[in-house]
């Protein structure tokens, strides 16, 4: 009648309540801002002063960070609900970052046709480097709980009503 070994017994890892909005949040932010630092850097090399072309810059950063946001919003918050739920029995916190990286990198490298091309590597790498750092900062709003602790609570709600 006495507890169980952590090591022995079937465990989950169960996030807090914020922890899918920080996460996300972090993988956005940082990847938009690496964005921005390499347009930025981009338009200082190609070295245009037409006050037309910095208006027409403007508008592309603007829409790349649509974009971005966009898309991070849509596709990579549900992938990371997705990889959460799969992930709940690893304990290995590290596990869990490199899954992170590689289902995007290589969700997005299936999507380019599997490119080669050093621009769009760089891409896809930047998205799964971001998609890794969003779930690393989330590493301390971890608990991890017994599997069988929600089955023995549904046991005592169904006795009760």
């Amino acid at each position: 009648m006495g507890e169980r070994n952590l090591s022995t017994q079937r465990t989950r890892i169960v996030l807090g309540n914020l922890a899918l909005i920080k996460g996300w949040f972090v993988a956005t932010a940082l990847w938009l801002g690496l964005v921005t630092v390499v347009y930025i850097v981009a338009a200082i090399l190609a070295g245009r002063d037409e006050p037309a072309w910095d208006m027409e810059a403007f508008m592309f950063w603007l829409a790349l960070m649509t974009w971005g946001a966009g898309g991070a919003l849509l596709l990579g918050g549900p992938l990371a609900v997705v990889l959460g739920l799969l992930l709940r029995p690893v304990r290995g916190q590290w596990i869990h970052v490199v899954v992170f990286f590689a289902v995007p990198a290589a969700m997005l490298w299936a999507w380019t046709g599997f490119s080669t091309d050093l621009p769009v590597m760089g891409w896809i790498l930047s998205i799964g480097a971001a998609a890794a750092l969003g779930r690393f900062s989330v590493r301390g709003d971890v608990e991890v709980v017994s599997a069988g602790r929600g089955e023995r609570l549904e046991e005592n709600d169904s006795g009760h009503g």
